[in-house]
Parts: structure tokens; sequence; C-alpha cells
């Protein structure tokens, strides 16, 4: 396919031959060229929510500064500790479920099978 170009003023023309390779080439800068923007773009956009609005930033990406981040872990340190000393406590009440479900157990089976001995009829 040709494209003729008429100048208006000095009516010079101008001809562009099309072809589909060069359709391709012109199509693969272009979408190169449009990726490339949105890279810089969504960097740049980082940058600029990092430095005037962090809040910003936590809601776009999930950022977190190192000071958060040691909060969190202290947080969750002081957590597992709590659980760490209640685990005793709970180890001896299941201790204690267990008893009193072998107690319950023992009074609730038949004097007759406890023996092995076949109930009378």
């Amino acid at each position: 396919m040709q494209i003729i170009w008429v100048s208006g003023s000095t009516s010079t023309m101008k001809q562009i031959k099309i072809t589909g390779r060069s359709v391709i080439k012109i199509s693969l800068l272009s979408i190169s060229i449009f990726i490339l923007i949105g890279i810089g773009i969504h960097f740049l956009g980082f940058r600029v929510a990092i430095r005037f609005s962090p809040e910003m930033t936590k809601e776009m990406g999930g950022v977190i500064t190192r000071k958060e981040l040691d909060e969190i872990e202290s947080q969750y340190r002081q957590n597992l500790q709590l659980l760490q000393q209640q685990l005793p406590l709970i180890e001896s009440k299941i201790s204690t479920l267990n008893t009193l479900k072998d107690q319950f157990s023992e009074i609730a089976t038949p004097n007759t099978s406890k023996k092995g001995v076949p109930p009378q009829e």
C-alpha cells in the first residue's frame, strides 16, 4: 500500500510505502514505548508516594517501614510469650480432664464386663 502526501503550499509530493513488515515494526515500537512509559510511571508514582504520602504507599503496595515491622515482631513475641506461659496451665487442665474421663469411664462400665464374664440373664 502506498500513501501519497501532497504538501499544500509547495505542492511537493511524498510517497510512503506501507508493508506488513513496517506495520509490525511500528506496532512493536509503539507497544514497547507504552510499556516503558507505564513502568516509569509506576515506579515514579511509588517514589513520589513514599516521599510525600507514606499512607498512600501502604494502600498501593502494602509497603511498611522497618520501624513498623519491628513493632509487629515485638507484638508477636509478646503474644508468643503469653501463650508459652499459659501452656503448662493448659496441659495440667488437660491432664485433670483425662483423669476425670478415666474415672467416669470406670464408674460407667458395668462390673460384669470389667471381669470379662458375660452378664447373667
